[in-house]
């Protein structure tokens, strides 16, 4: 990512973005993450509106009034960044129409496995899930906008602010599928996607530190 990105992200009205990228938030709950007043975050959220990287999507109930949810616009999510999709989705869909199935299938995982594995090495001490969000960068340049989130019983949750395949996995789910399975191969953990396809998509994946069955 250019620096002047980076800069923005250390930014109080970066970090807002950050954590409206990962999904809605309420002035309160971006308030108590960020450590801040109530006052430095509406101020920002509405400068965000006013320059249309935030919009208002909703309401909660709340103890004496409703409180709004803000969410990031098309707009503000271009200032993360994306992979070549158009040619990749085109490179995609001439696999799909010239190959078996199995054939392209097998292309396609060979890619990953290939991409991913230049990686490995250097990261094999490190532990699953911390693996599996590293590798995850580096394959995607999503950086700022990574989170990892314990779920319990072993599962930890690691997702991304956008998608930088979105355009072909929205046509091609089975590219997601076949991430985890390479993922989980590489890692020695069971890696379940869980990617959101529409609206607002986002990388989600599920990594369990018990061995793949």
């Amino acid at each position: 990512m250019a620096t002047g990105d980076e800069e923005l992200f250390d930014t109080t009205r970066g970090k807002v973005l950050l954590l409206l990228c990962r999904g809605p938030r309420t002035v309160n709950e971006l308030m108590e993450q960020l450590k801040v007043t109530d006052n430095a975050v509406r101020a920002q959220t509405v400068n965000l509106q006013q320059a249309g990287l935030v919009r208002q999507v909703g309401l909660r109930p709340g103890t004496r009034k409703p409180h709004a949810d803000y969410e990031l616009t098309s707009k503000a999510r271009q200032l993360f960044p994306s992979a070549h999709e158009p040619v990749l989705r085109v490179l995609v869909d001439v696999l799909r129409e010239k190959l078996k199935p199995e054939e392209s299938g097998a292309l396609m995982r060979e890619v990953v496995e290939r991409i991913l594995g230049t990686y490995i090495g250097e990261l094999r001490e490190r532990e699953p899930v911390r693996r599996a969000a590293e590798l995850y960068e580096r394959l995607s340049g999503i950086a700022p906008g990574l989170a990892m989130e314990d779920e319990g019983e072993g599962q930890i949750r690691v997702s991304a602010c956008g998608c930088p395949l979105a355009s072909i996995t929205a046509s091609h789910p089975e590219v997601c599928d076949l991430l985890a399975a390479v993922l989980s191969e590489l890692l020695g953990a069971k890696v379940r996607e869980q990617c959101q396809r529409e609206d607002s998509p986002r990388c989600c994946f599920e990594v369990s530190k018990e061995k793949p069955l």
